[in-house]
């Protein structure tokens, strides 16, 4: 069940060191469960969540409710250079007319505070963001750990949400898998 909060989402650039004081302990609530969920680091050093909220290549859309409580949040590369995990040659060789128009972005993170959760909040920011995508005419990619695929199906209610309003055509595009042996 969702609850419904007004929410308010804006769009930056860059946060001073104030606002990303504000916004960190919401990013370190969000994946802090993530440490025993995924072989990959998801949590960022503090120090590195601020040099991603000070790069200007990185968009921020940013959910507050309406009393100013920080909620939710998505980053948008709009440089691929931006994001330290990915190759941006593989994205480049293959999605050239994106190129060519500035339009090849890549979603960082989407997260929301675990209390803002099941409210609308998060919500309202997943609209938001497929609303610049759709404007932008962008190709853009992004990753999702096993566990928010399988269990929150994160990429499969994306989609959906998106459909509403747009027609899109998504595939994964790669797969690193993770495996642990014990040897005796």
């Amino acid at each position: 069940m969702t609850t419904t909060i007004p929410t308010r989402i804006t769009s930056v650039r860059t946060l001073g060191p104030s606002e990303i004081d504000e916004w960190w302990p919401v990013y370190e609530a969000a994946f802090t469960p993530m440490k025993t969920r995924a072989a990959a680091r998801h949590l960022l050093e503090r120090q590195e969540f601020a040099e991603e909220m000070a790069d200007p290549r990185i968009l921020k859309l940013l959910a507050s409710d309406l009393d100013g409580n920080a909620v939710a949040m998505t980053t948008v590369a709009t440089d691929l250079d931006a994001v330290a995990w990915i190759s941006p040659a593989f994205y480049r060789e293959r999605y050239r007319e994106a190129l060519e128009r500035d339009a090849l972005w890549y979603v960082g993170y989407t997260l929301a505070h675990p209390a803002a959760r099941r409210t609308s909040a998060f919500v309202d920011m997943l609209d938001t963001l497929i609303d610049l995508l759709r404007e932008n005419r962008v190709t853009v990619g992004y990753d999702v750990s096993h566990f928010n695929d399988t269990s929150r199906r994160f990429a499969a209610h994306l989609f959906e949400r998106a459909r509403r309003v747009t027609d899109l055509t998504a595939q994964e595009i790669d797969v690193q898998t993770y495996y642990a042996a014990t040897f005796t």
